[in-house]
């Protein structure tokens, strides 16, 4: 049992110096470049004109020297459009020697963004070889409304009244408040009902884009219909201002019509 216990000293320092021997390898082979990621995702903020994003770039090992890389779209495999959409800032970028990592900047324009996802697909170049990974980056973004109010105002068309007061391309006014979250529909130019100068569908927004809806007082139609009051639930658009009142209900003491709907676009 001795003899056990002092063989297993030498063993164990053999076996620790082996590991360490290992955890201190470096890499001393061929060099590659590659992208650092096969894809990432962006958004451009309406009101900002631009966002700069930067996609990364490294080699396997520390450059031995200044190395050019370089950058460039597939524009097969690509839906945005360089030059109109957005711009490389950088095509070229200089690897320092003992450097491993690099980046290219790209200018998304606010201008070229649109709700549905865009994609850039970029490749690589340079005198060090490419790697047989990550050879293609694919960039996608899109424009990013955020809570904003101030678009929804002015005169908007009709494009669906299932309750048909109005006819698909009729004109609507719509004015904020009263609370800085709300605005009012109103019925300036509704011909079904006797009040149209004081009545009007008040409009409540949540920061995500869920409305409710109300009307300050009922909509006198007269005849079989009478009064009748209007609530409802629906979502607008911060990116167009469109408005869209998926389901509207219309009650009074002649009965009540739920499920109608009222979708507006800025006209």
């Amino acid at each position: 049992m001795k003899i056990l216990k002092y063989l297993s000293i030498p063993i164990f320092a053999l076996l620790f110096s082996a590991c360490s021997e290992r955890d201190d390898a470096v890499y001393d082979g061929d060099n590659y470049v590659s992208f650092g990621a096969t894809s990432s995702e962006a958004t451009v903020v309406k009101g900002s004109t631009s966002k700069e994003v930067a996609i990364v770039y490294t080699t396997l090992s520390e450059a031995k020297q200044n190395t050019e890389v370089k950058i460039a779209v597939d524009a097969a495999n690509s839906t945005a459009v360089e030059g109109v959409d957005f711009k490389i800032l950088n095509k070229t970028d200089n690897l320092a020697e003992g450097q491993k990592v690099g980046s290219f900047k790209i200018q998304l324009l606010e201008s070229g963004a649109k709700e549905t996802q865009k994609v850039i697909t970029f490749k690589l170049s340079s005198s060090v070889p490419n790697a047989t990974f990550n050879q293609t980056h694919t960039l996608k973004y899109s424009l990013e409304c955020p809570f904003n109010m101030s678009g929804f105002t002015g005169t908007y068309k009709v494009v669906t009244d299932t309750w048909e007061d109005y006819s698909p391309g009729d004109l609507i006014t719509v004015q904020p408040g009263p609370a800085a979250n709300q605005f009012k529909i109103l019925s300036t130019n509704n011909p079904y009902i006797s009040n149209p100068g004081t009545s009007y569908m008040l409009v409540t927004v949540q920061t995500n884009g869920s409305v409710t809806l109300a009307s300050n007082e009922p909509f006198s139609y007269g005849g079989t219909t009478g009064n009748m009051s209007l609530t409802g639930t629906g979502t607008v658009n911060f990116c167009t201002g469109g408005i869209n009142i998926s389901s509207l209900t219309f009650s009074g003491p002649a009965g009540t019509a739920s499920g109608q709907k009222f979708v507006l676009e800025k006209n």
